[in-house]
């Protein structure tokens, strides 16, 4: 994230007005190249000519198909959506704020009987509006509400909605071509060199068919001999030769891709040359444009078979932000293939509050971090339809019982980013210290850093990263280093056997 101060806030506003202002301005252009009017050198026409027509025939059209896909559920009986609303509501510290949130910041006061019906009907029913037939259900919810905040909601319809993020529209903005061939392609092209040549990186590419459905192209990645055992995952590999550690396991989260983590993975590489290491591609939430990311129980069996195919029967996993989700269905299904987990910006053990859905898609952004969010990511054609469309809330939440029950045999460890504008990450903290069956223990980034990690298995460790934002600790060396020491500590055979 970039830095909210006052010169990044002017710089980043003025890079989104100049991306959105060139399919206009390209669109005048050539309109007025028919009409007989051409005055720029040829260079520049066929640019404006091209932005028309990738505009028309490629952005328009996915757009369109992307807004009106509809959204996964998942079909539970009467007594299991009870059991889901009873395990939901003692997992939220304040009530009252959750409906806050996800009526868009509207006051309790102002939420009305028949829109909080509406809203209970699409998280728990999969449905946007409530029907006749469910209505016994709905009031019971309903009532248990209104025992809990010692309120009553007025009868009929008021003027806030709720927030229903697998039904809403996308709201997608459009990204020039330039964009993706001056800006995502080099990045690509430089991450695959830095990966191959400084890393010592394999890249194992996806079947030619399925390269072919993802823009801007990667012909780069055409020159390695490796292909994926994964249809839909292509992945960066460096062989496992320590007897002493387990492999590493990288998920990333959504932004550029992997450019993000190489500075990590390089300090990881010094740091434990031995150990081998997978990071995943996922083009969907990566800027590209792309087909639609699989289902997380399809995903969950892909990296299985990438796991199997390296004969790799347990490793460490480093997941960050959107990837914790994916790290969360390992840990739910596959907790055998996991020897320890880092959770990095987690997303995934508080995304029922509310809180990250709105911050994500909903605020009206106002600092520079917040802009850079908003159009490069929130408004992005691949990351909002996979948050949207491709996400079930109920499924995606790594539960406190759950963490509690997983942690005996994989231990856990949790890094928060202390201004981190998407997460609630000091209500994250204290929702995972007071319970005390967790037995969290909070350390400083800059005593790991001094001291080293030296955590007890059974413990909960939350590292706290003071006065930094959502992901980065990836930007400079005294904070992934800090990620280095504990997953190199977590990663050792020894440290796992006591």
């Amino acid at each position: 994230m970039i830095q909210n101060t006052r010169p990044y806030y002017f710089f980043i506003r003025l890079s989104i007005w100049a991306l959105r202002a060139i399919f206009p301005a390209s669109l005048i252009y050539c309109s007025c190249k028919v009409l007989g009017y051409s005055f720029l050198p040829w260079q520049v026409e066929t640019t404006a000519v091209a932005e028309v027509l990738f505009y028309f025939f490629i952005s328009l059209p996915r757009q369109h198909q992307l807004n009106n896909s509809g959204p996964q559920s998942v079909r539970r009986s009467c007594e299991e959506r009870r059991a889901l609303f009873e395990k939901c509501w003692t997992n939220i510290p304040d009530l009252d704020f959750f409906f806050r949130v996800w009526f868009k910041g509207a006051p309790l006061n102002t939420i009305y009987r028949d829109d909080l019906k509406d809203f209970l009907s699409w998280g728990f029913l999969y449905k946007p509006q409530a029907s006749p037939s469910d209505d016994d259900e709905l009031e019971e919810y309903i009532l248990k509400t209104e025992h809990r905040l010692g309120i009553t909601f007025p009868l009929g319809r008021g003027p806030s909605r709720p927030s229903q993020v697998s039904t809403d529209p996308l709201n997608l903005q459009h990204k020039p071509l330039i964009f993706y061939l001056a800006a995502v392609f080099p990045d690509d092209l430089q991450t695959y060199l830095t990966a191959s040549l400084f890393l010592s990186l394999t890249h194992y590419r996806l079947p030619l068919y399925s390269s072919l459905f993802i823009f801007p192209p990667r012909p780069h990645t055409l020159f390695s001999p490796h292909i994926s055992p994964s249809p839909f995952l292509p992945y960066y590999y460096r062989p496992h030769t320590s007897p002493t550690t387990r492999p590493l396991l990288l998920i990333h989260g959504i932004g550029a891709g992997l450019r993000t983590y190489t500075s990590f993975l390089s300090s990881f590489i010094k740091s434990s040359p031995g150990t081998g290491i997978i990071a995943l591609e996922m083009m969907q939430i990566s800027m590209r444009i792309t087909t639609s990311i699989p289902p997380l129980s399809t995903l969950h069996s892909e990296i299985i078979k990438i796991l199997n195919h390296h004969d790799w029967d347990k490793c460490t996993i480093l997941a960050h932000s959107y990837g914790t989700i994916i790290a969360n269905h390992l840990l739910k299904h596959s907790p055998s293939r996991i020897s320890s987990l880092l959770l990095v910006d987690p997303v995934t053990l508080s995304i029922h509050w509310g809180g990250i859905p709105y911050n994500f898609l909903y605020r009206q952004p106002k600092k520079a971090s917040e802009w850079q969010l908003h159009y490069f990511a929130s408004r992005d054609m691949g990351v909002a339809h996979s948050i949207t469309r491709r996400f079930d809330w109920s499924e995606n939440v790594m539960w406190k019982e759950e963490l509690m029950r997983h942690k005996r045999r994989v231990p856990v460890v949790v890094a928060l980013a202390e201004e981190d504008i998407i997460v609630d990450t000091e209500g994250l903290k204290q929702y995972l210290v007071v319970d005390k069956g967790l037995n969290t223990r909070v350390y400083d980034s800059e005593d790991i850093l001094k001291d080293g990690w030296n955590d007890t298995k059974d413990e909960l460790g939350i590292i706290w990263f003071k006065g930094i934002n959502h992901s980065e600790m990836f930007d400079k060396p005294e904070r992934w280093d800090v990620l280095v020491e504990v997953v190199r500590a977590h990663s050792t055979i020894k440290a796992e056997s006591e």
